[in-house]
């Protein structure tokens, strides 16, 4: 433990990092690790983190958002993941293909040939994209004022495709829509629907979509890394803390992170929690769908994604260094069929958030783990370097010498 408990330290003890929290649980044991270090807000001194601080999960939120898309599809209340998206969300007939800009930046959209699926929503092969993953997006953002999906309301999300649904990979929003979805067959909100189906029976109370005042004052402050000076942090405390109007599947959990293991847990043992006995998944659920890339036939992850908002986003490489055939895409995660150098296993599944929080979750080796801090832009070299570091020293100190 002291070996891991140094690595946190080590990130934070100079500022290199805000704050870095880390957890894992194995298939045998559960719980094994949780850890934290740093501040809260890198300018109140006496704002010391612990493991009970309330994160901002970003796209860690997806995997529950896709869960909670799979416990409809058991419930018999979505009939299949091929359905078109307008049977259950008719807004999708308004979305149509931004195929380029004029003279005068106005967008020229084209009617789609396909129709978007819920696939295709899952796997981000449907055609949307984030402005800070497209110059297009970017651009309409700048002269429209659409998509900003900080705002968090539905109508930021309704941006169009950027290319044929089911034809490329490409990371949007997608799974925002499927929490749309999940609201429309439901009749509750995604929070609500969540709470009941997935945060209550896991016993993961912190988890939720609308914070309270307690929970407001228990958050870690997002940073911004200055793009000049990387050595400074600047807190961004004027991030909205009020419920947000629409509630975001594609990022808009926020909990602790001891309570997010709780979630990853249940893929380590068929969709069961150990904890509670909850079946939040059947099993065949989670292999036919969790586990099994679902890529539309020919589709490949083979693009760097585009650099399009420094503030938000470094360029993102880690795609890339996984040859297209040994990575795909399943319902919940992204899945990469080779080892990794830090010990993990094949066929491991894994993804990210926002403010640089990265998860994965080995089957073959029975162990999940997540590190987290609360910083832009995305892809920080520091943050992924301790995410590196600290998945390393999990294989290190916390598995059996047979398993590591």
């Amino acid at each position: 433990m002291q070996e891991i408990d140094a690595i946190l330290q080590q990130y934070t003890a100079k500022g290199k990092l805000p704050c870095a929290f880390g957890a894992a649980v194995t298939r045998e044991n559960g719980l094994v690790y949780v850890g934290s270090a740093g501040l809260k807000d890198i300018e109140i001194r006496e704002s010391k983190v612990h493991n009970d601080s309330v994160l901002a999960f970003y796209s860690c939120t997806k995997a529950i958002t896709a869960t909670a898309l799979l416990i409809l599809l058991e419930d018999g209340l979505v009939s299949s993941i091929d359905d078109p998206v307008e049977l259950y969300v008719p807004d999708i007939k308004e979305i149509r293909v931004l195929e380029k800009f004029d003279e005068n930046n106005k967008p020229i959209l084209v009617e789609a040939k396909n129709k978007a699926t819920i696939r295709h929503l899952l796997t981000h092969t449907a055609g949307f994209s984030y402005t800070l993953f497209s110059s297009k997006y970017k651009t309409l953002l700048e002269t429209t004022g659409a998509g900003n999906v900080l705002n968090s309301t539905w109508e930021d999300f309704k941006t169009p495709f950027i290319f044929e649904p089911g034809t490329k990979w490409h990371y949007g929003i997608g799974i925002d829509w499927v929490g749309k979805i999940v609201y429309e067959v439901s009749g509750m909100s995604l929070g609500d629907f969540c709470k009941k189906r997935i945060f209550e029976p896991l016993g993961a109370k912190s988890l939720t979509f609308a914070r309270d005042a307690k929970q407001i004052q228990e958050s870690v402050e997002i940073h911004q890394r200055d793009l000049i000076d990387s050595s400074k942090l600047t807190p961004l405390r004027n991030i909205p803390k009020t419920e947000p109007e629409f509630h975001a599947g594609g990022q808009g959990c926020y909990g602790t992170i001891s309570d997010y293991m709780k979630f990853l847990e249940i893929f380590l043992h068929d969709g069961k929690s150990p904890q509670t006995g909850a079946q939040i998944l059947r099993p065949e659920t989670v292999h036919k769908y969790s586990f099994t890339n679902l890529l539309p036939e020919g589709v490949k992850i083979t693009n760097t994604l585009e650099h399009s908002d420094p503030l938000l986003s470094n360029v993102v490489t880690f795609l890339d260094d996984v040859p297209a055939d040994e990575k795909g895409w399943t319902a919940n995660f992204y899945k990469i069929y080779r080892e990794l150098p830090t010990g993990r296993g094949k066929n491991s599944l894994s993804w990210a958030g926002l403010s640089n929080l990265y998860y994965w979750i080995d089957i073959e080796r029975g162990v999940a783990g997540i590190f987290a801090t609360q910083l832009f832009p995305f892809a920080d070299p520091v943050a992924l370097a301790a995410s590196n570091d600290f998945e390393t020293a999990v294989y290190q100190h916390l598995l059996p010498v047979e398993d590591a």
